[in-house]
Order: C-alpha cells, then structure tokens, then sequence
C-alpha cells in the first residue's frame, strides 16, 4: 500500500471510530449506537436487528475491541491490531455493522503486512456482507494488484467506481492499472485528472499522469507533472525513476542519469521482498551511461560513462554476487563498458560470466548479445575460430534467430581469413534476416571487389545507397568500383554526389582527383587535392570522436560501436 492511500485508509476508520464515539453518547450506556445500518445485539439483548425501546444496540465489548484496532492499525502495530479485530470479529454476527467492519480493518492490516491472500480473504468476507463497501473494494484491489492479478484488480476499482464515482483513492488506482498495465494513457489521464482534483497530495497519481503524458510524448506536461511528483513526496525514488523513464525516451541520457542517481540515493525498501538497494536503477543507470558513451563525442566523457557503467554492475555484483538473474545482467554490462573501453580480455570474462549464470533451460533477455559482444572481443584480438563459434551460438539463440548482426560478423571472420565466397554467403544471411542493412551490402561488395569481380561489387554498393541514400561512403565505394572497371565518367558522377554529402572525407577528394587526372582534367585534380589536404587539415583539428561505424576501408569490420 502507498503512504498515501494507507494514511486514507486510516483516516476513514478513524472517522468511523468518532462517529461511534459520538453515537455512544446519545445512546444507553449499555447499548452503543451502531455506525449506519442494524444495530449489533448487546449481551442478553434482544436479537441482532431488533429493537428495545425505539433503539439499536450494539456490545460494548465488540465497539471497544474494533476502536481498539483502529488505533493500533494507525500505530503501525499490525499484528496487535488484528488480534482486537478479531475479538470484534468473533462474537459478532455477520449481518453486525462491527462483523464486516472489523474484516475490513483487518484486511488493511494484513495488507501492511504484506499478507496479500490473507487480506484478500478478510475483505471477500466484508464485500459478501457489505457489497456497497468501497475500502474493502479498494484494499482488495490493491492486493490483487500486488500480487499481480491486475485485471480483478481493476473490477474492484471499477465496482468502487460505480458506487462512488467520487471516490479519489480508487479514481487513483485505477488510473494507475490503465497507464501502467493497459498502456491506456487517455483513459488513464481522466481518472487521474479527477483524482488530484480531489486529493492533491497523491504523489503516485502525479507520477502516473506524468507518464501518461510521456506515453502520450507530449514532454512538457509530463514533466511537470513528474515535478510535483518530486515536490509533493521528495523521499519516494519511484518518482525519480519515472522521471528518468521519461527522459530516456527522449533520448536524453545525461540527465536520465542524473535523475536515475537521485532514485538510487532516495531508495527504500517499500516490501519485504524488495532487495537492499535498488537494483534496477543501478541497472537501468547503467544502460543510460552505455548510451550516452556511444552517443559522446568527446572520448573523455565517453570513458568516464564506460567506468560508471562498470562502477554500476559492480554495485550490484557487490550485493548479488551469485544470485540469478541479478549477477548476470550486471557481468553483461560491465561486458559491454570494457569492450567498448578495448579491454578484450576483461570483457571475455565478464560476457563469460554473464553466460554461465544461466542454467540450461532458463531464458534471459541478453543472452543472444552475450555471445555476439564476447565474439567480437574474440574478434579484435585476433581469434577468427573463437570469434565465428560465438557468432554462431548467437544466431541460434533466443533473439538471435531474427538479428541479422551475427551473420554480419561471421562473414567479417570469413573475410578477414580471404574466404570470400563464404563471406558473401554470411552477408546474404544477414541480408535475409535485414533486407535494409547496409552494411551487409557493402561489405558483400567489398568481398566482391577481392575477387575483382567490379560489377557484382557495384550491383551491392548500388543496393547500399538505395537503403541508405544519405551516407557518402555507399556512393564512394559504387564510385571507387567504377575506376576498377575504367569507367571514370560513371566514377565521377558518384563522387560527385559523395562530395555532396554531409562531411564529405578527404579520401572522396583524393579518389576525385585521380578521376580527374584520368579524364585529363589537371587543374580539377589539382584543385581537389588541395580540398583533400585542407579536409584532412580540418579533420585532424576537429574534436576527438568515435570512429564512425562504417568500415574505412574494404574487408575490414565495424568499429567498437558496431553491433
């Protein structure tokens, strides 16, 4: 239960116990007053329901027990307060007032400590007394909730609903079950909107409309949302999250960090159940900073987010160091930071690691990747057969069967071996898996261009540039395939249109210049000479950046960042 719907719970039983404080004074000593309906029977008093001179009575035993409860469930003393519920319980008939009110304070209490099913039981038995009882409704839909049944879940928010349309707690929880389970953000939004109206210190329900705007991708109303969040509970790390939720779609990494370490710092145990530090978020920050390293065009930065990813997977790895799936999706993190920061052979052992914390027959998400990244560590320090084994094993595994990229590496250890043919049979299987993957076209091409086989090549480069008519090289490569072909005039027509290019490379110059020479045109060759020195110069004075994926030359494989 939230803090916020707990402290409402509280709030209507401690109503109710002052009603029947008050009723007990306009009523017989001997006879309290029964809140609302038929009156319980006191002891030797007549039977529940009738009446003895114009008045209902109920045990003054059973008020004081339930009264009792409703100050200990306040207290926080749960297991006591359920021991007084139950003495109001017990002698109490079913049809009695204090029978199903006393269920329902019980039911709060085994909630708090998370004895769902219990709980569940104690408000089934109110509602089969009481069906118009929307905090029994409530509490019993927000076990099932817990205990992940959400589509009962939200028929008893819905029934609440029915019966009092007003009802801020359940406008909130179901709100909260349409954004968050059913993905229905428009709906979500006018429960929630009626919901703040009418109890505006609900932090979850802020946090809910805040994603339901971010769901909606309309940013600017999610963040405010997110803010009052912030604002109205500062300690809850769920509005942290969100937030940060929010800002990864957006692709803005740096402060989802930021928000995400403000999560992990605010972080509190809600369950028994929930671990000792917040797991997720260390994870989550994690994949934030692989983003943002792969994203950051200055070196420096992108390495200190590649050591907090590893600082991050060691935080976890520090808590679960062998527990299953926790270790293992923290050794593939930290896989992934050491790879793109070169460090082959610590990368190997974490992508190790990372595998063999599965046991056969279980299923994880980032298995298929573990084998592809750790081959293509195998890769770079020269294990072509080490390399390959791994690359197969990710074809066949889970998300494997669809992902185009092992293939794509296979044919690169084929490639690098001279086994050109069957490089160009690895290309085509990745081609197959992803008929728009350029680069499986261009370095099919450039397998090509080994066997001098110049048109087959232009025919893959010409594909390369229909998927991806905006990247210079493709039209590069189709050019630099022309001048094998001696065909400067075609060649030069492509170089033209990779000089149009964004950031055209001093090598497109270079090659345009011996295209010129060749059609005897000296000065335009002098002339592009000049833009390639001047492009290199410029080059070599920019800012220092990750080398851009595309291959430079023919045969050779992506970079770090590829894959």
């Amino acid at each position: 239960m939230t803090i916020h719907r707990f402290a409402l719970a509280v709030l209507a039983l401690g109503l109710f116990s002052l009603k029947v404080a008050a009723q007990e004074a306009a009523a017989p000593a001997t006879a309290p007053a029964a809140e609302g309906a038929a009156a319980a029977p006191a002891a030797g008093a007549p039977a529940a329901g009738s009446e003895a001179a114009g008045e209902t009575f109920r045990d003054p035993i059973i008020v004081q027990a339930y009264k009792t409860g409703v100050q200990l469930l306040a207290d926080k003393k749960y297991k006591e307060a359920i021991a007084e519920f139950n003495k109001a319980i017990d002698p109490a008939p079913p049809g009695d007032p204090s029978f199903f009110e006393a269920q329902v304070g019980k039911g709060d209490a085994l909630k708090a400590l998370e004895d769902y099913q219990a709980a569940i039981s104690a408000y089934s038995t109110a509602i089969q007394y009481a069906p118009q009882n929307v905090q029994a409704l409530n509490g019993r839909g927000e076990c099932n909730m817990e205990l992940g049944a959400v589509d009962v879940a939200a028929t008893d928010f819905s029934t609440a609903l029915d019966i009092d349309p007003n009802n801020a707690q359940a406008l909130s929880n179901y709100g909260h079950i349409l954004v968050n389970f059913n993905r229905d953000p428009v709906s979500a939004l006018r429960r929630l909107d009626d919901a703040l109206a009418m109890n505006d210190k609900d932090a979850r329900a802020y946090r809910d409309r805040g994603y339901a705007h971010v769901l909606l991708h309309e940013y600017d109303k999610a963040a405010a949302d997110l803010q009052k969040a912030v604002q109205v509970d500062p300690t809850d790390y769920e509005n942290y999250s969100t937030l940060a939720s929010g800002l990864l779609l957006q692709d803005m990494y740096a402060p989802a960090v930021d928000a995400l370490t403000k999560a992990i710092d605010n972080y509190k145990p809600k369950k028994k159940t929930d671990p000792e530090k917040f797991i997720s978020g260390y994870l989550s920050r994690a994949d934030a900073r692989l983003k943002l390293a792969e994203k950051e065009t200055d070196s420096a930065k992108a390495q200190t987010a590649l050591e907090g990813v590893i600082a991050d997977a060691d935080a976890v790895l520090a808590i679960y160091p062998d527990r299953f799936p926790e270790n293992g999706r923290a050794q593939f993190r930290k896989g992934r930071a050491e790879r793109l920061l070169k460090r082959y052979p610590e990368a190997i052992d974490s992508f190790t690691d990372s595998i063999d914390s599965v046991s056969p027959g279980q299923d994880i998400e980032y298995m298929a990747d573990a084998y592809m990244y750790r081959g293509i560590c195998w890769f770079y320090i020269g294990e072509e057969q080490l390399a390959r084994g791994d690359f197969e094993q990710a074809s066949s595994t889970g998300s494997g069967y669809q992902d185009p990229r092992p293939y794509l590496w296979i044919g690169f250890t084929h490639h690098k071996q001279g086994d050109y043919r069957e490089a160009i049979t690895a290309y085509n299987q990745a081609i197959a898996k992803s008929p728009t993957l350029g680069l499986a076209y261009v370095n099919k091409g450039r397998a090509y261009m080994d066997l001098n086989e110049y048109k087959k090549a232009v025919e893959c480069f010409n594909d390369a540039i229909r998927v991806e008519p905006s990247n210079g090289d493709n039209y590069y490569n189709t050019g630099y395939a022309y001048v094998q072909l001696k065909d400067p005039k075609k060649a030069e027509s492509f170089l033209d249109l990779a000089l149009q290019k964004k950031d055209p490379q001093p090598k497109m110059y270079r090659l345009m210049a011996t295209i010129q020479r060749q059609l005897g045109n000296t000065q335009k060759a002098q002339q592009f000479e000049r833009e390639a020195d001047e492009a290199q110069s410029n080059q070599s004075a920019g800012p220092s950046t990750q080398p851009a994926a595309q291959p430079a030359q023919p045969a050779s494989p992506p970079n770090q960042a590829a894959g």
